[in-house]
């Protein structure tokens, strides 16, 4: 069956390596003319960085912008404060929250963003998607349906990555690890419900986890190479749900886990672990559930430091079982290994104690 026109973005320019930061001016000018620039940043270390791309470019129509929590009510005012002026971009400068909150404020006024990580601990520094509980409270709060931004460019500075607690880059390297999980699930959905599939998107999905997989012996070591390393696998992954236009390459049962977790912890008002530990728990219970070598997957994740249960992050067993019963209703367009009904509570059980997760 020959499918239709197919349409998809992908970052017009992608930078990274040691100084990559140097060349944002560049590219800002571009759009200097055209308006001011909304460059969004972090209350401290990532608010130095944006402050040294000002001190160097005094020229730059820029207005700069502390985020301070990074939450729908910060997003609503800034939305308020700037739909409808002579914005030409959006730029985050700093962690996942900081770039969330500027593809969020740039999709809803219709502006082009600019991502510039100083963690590499998600695959959001790259994806067209925010996190799913802000995704959840700007439906609820604004009426904002899926946010979707693909960012016009990548900025990624590996010493100023570097720089950052390397439990921020393990998170990343967990977030890249559950890419296998993702793909099977994709694979499953395509086999038993008939949903489209992209064997482009899966493979460069796929080949991101590859690229943590085969070097974790240069992944042990914080250095240069190995932030290089996870850097170019997050924004593989990008691209991947950029090409599939969904999430799918990226999140599958692994996610809905993750995202039921995060669901239950906050309800419970308990602090959890980064997002990519999160996705890491899960791909190592997902991975049973497929029959994968998930005894191998969980080792490499202890070789590098990832946690690999929930009593390293402080999280009830309870709540983990509790997040497994409901992780089948994050997505239930999404079919998966967990299927449409979800696991039982036996079932749940046993799941988090053959793998030692909880």
């Amino acid at each position: 069956m020959t499918k239709g026109l197919e349409i998809f973005e992908i970052p017009s320019k992608v930078l990274f390596g040691p100084g990559a930061l140097l060349r944002l001016p560049n590219i800002l000018q571009k759009f200097n003319s055209k308006g001011r620039i909304l460059l969004l940043t972090g209350k401290v270390h990532s608010k130095s960085y944006a402050e040294k791309v000002l001190n160097e470019s005094p020229d730059l129509n820029v207005e700069l912008v502390t985020v301070n929590y990074g939450d729908v009510v910060e997003i609503e005012n800034l939305v308020e404060k700037y739909a409808g002026r002579d914005i030409s971009l959006v730029v985050g400068v700093g962690g996942g929250k900081v770039i969330d909150v500027a593809k969020a404020v740039a999709h809803t006024i219709d502006r082009p963003v600019i991502s510039v990580p100083t963690t590499a601990s998600h695959d959001g520094i790259s994806s067209p998607y925010i996190s799913y509980i802000l995704q959840l409270d700007l439906s609820a709060r604004l009426g904002i349906g899926k946010v979707y931004k693909v960012p016009y460019a990548i900025i990624a500075d590996t010493e100023i990555i570097q720089q950052a607690p390397r439990r921020f880059l393990l998170s990343g390297i967990g977030e890249i690890m559950g890419k296998i999980i993702a793909v099977k699930d994709w694979e499953l959905a395509h086999k038993v419900k008939g949903e489209e599939f992209s064997e482009f998107a899966a493979k460069l999905s796929l080949s991101s986890y590859e690229i943590v997989n085969k070097n974790i012996e240069k992944l042990k070591v914080h250095d240069q190479e190995c932030v290089r390393l996870v850097v170019k696998a997050l924004i593989g992954c990008g691209v991947a749900m950029a090409i599939a236009g969904s999430s799918r390459p990226c999140s599958g049962s692994e996610h809905m886990f993750c995202h039921a977790l995060d669901l239950v912890l906050r309800e419970h008002g308990v602090q959890g672990g980064l997002h990519g530990e999160h996705v890491a728990l899960g791909t190592i219970m997902m991975a049973y559930l497929h029959g994968l070598n998930w005894r191998r997957i969980k080792k490499r994740m202890e070789i590098l430091g990832i946690p690999t249960s929930a009593q390293e992050l402080k999280i009830d067993r309870e709540l983990v079982i509790e997040a497994l019963l409901r992780a089948h209703k994050i997505r239930p367009d999404r079919y998966t290994i967990l299927g449409s009904d979800g696991l039982t509570r036996k079932a749940a059980i046993q799941l988090v104690e053959t793998t030692g997760v909880a």
